[in-house]
């Protein structure tokens, strides 16, 4: 279990999974059966560029993930460790908040998602959104976006290391 006191003191990195960390699927995946993924789907799944960056910036600077994709209201956090793991990325699956998703209603968009969250969670730890440019439209020009805090991947190319300082830096800027 996790210690509330050290869990409150990590950086935040919300992150969506379809063009950002996953940017093809195979016809072998179903987004409702996550949890029952053969490990050759899992490793198929997560784009490389990406899973190696997250696990880079994780070894450089403990944070804590919170899953913002609509992948959340289909599956558990079980399941999400189990995909993580299975791909290869077991520091991500380590990583994982304990208030691990941020679920969106059928009309919610990614902004107000986040601003839920962060209303229920945060404790002004420092945080980065890490989404993509169509699912994360409602972010460009928020009060997130103004702060620096996200970056949206182009689709079809996702995370990479080349992300990495501005991630770093929004991770380690204090919020007001």
């Amino acid at each position: 279990m996790i210690d509330p006191e050290t869990q409150q003191s990590c950086p935040i990195i919300f992150l969506d999974m379809d063009d950002v960390v996953v940017l093809s699927r195979t016809s072998a995946f179903d987004k409702r059966r996550v949890h029952e993924l053969a490990p050759d789907v899992c490793r198929q799944l997560i784009h490389p560029p990406a899973g190696q960056a997250l696990t880079e910036l994780l070894q450089a600077l403990p944070a804590k993930i919170v899953v913002t994709s609509h992948w959340v209201r289909f599956t558990s956090r079980a399941a999400f460790e189990r995909l993580l793991r299975l791909a290869g990325y077991e520091q991500v699956a380590l990583s994982l908040h304990d208030a691990w998703s941020a679920p969106r209603g059928p009309a919610a968009i990614r902004v107000e998602v986040i601003d839920a969250w962060l209303a229920e969670h945060h404790r002004d730890e420092p945080y980065c959104v890490l989404d993509d440019e169509a699912s994360g439209a409602s972010l460009v020009g928020s009060a997130h976006d103004r702060a620096g805090r996200v970056l949206l991947c182009r689709v079809g190319v996702g995370l990479h290391r080349g992300h990495l300082p501005f991630i770093h830096k929004a991770l380690t800027t204090p919020c007001p």
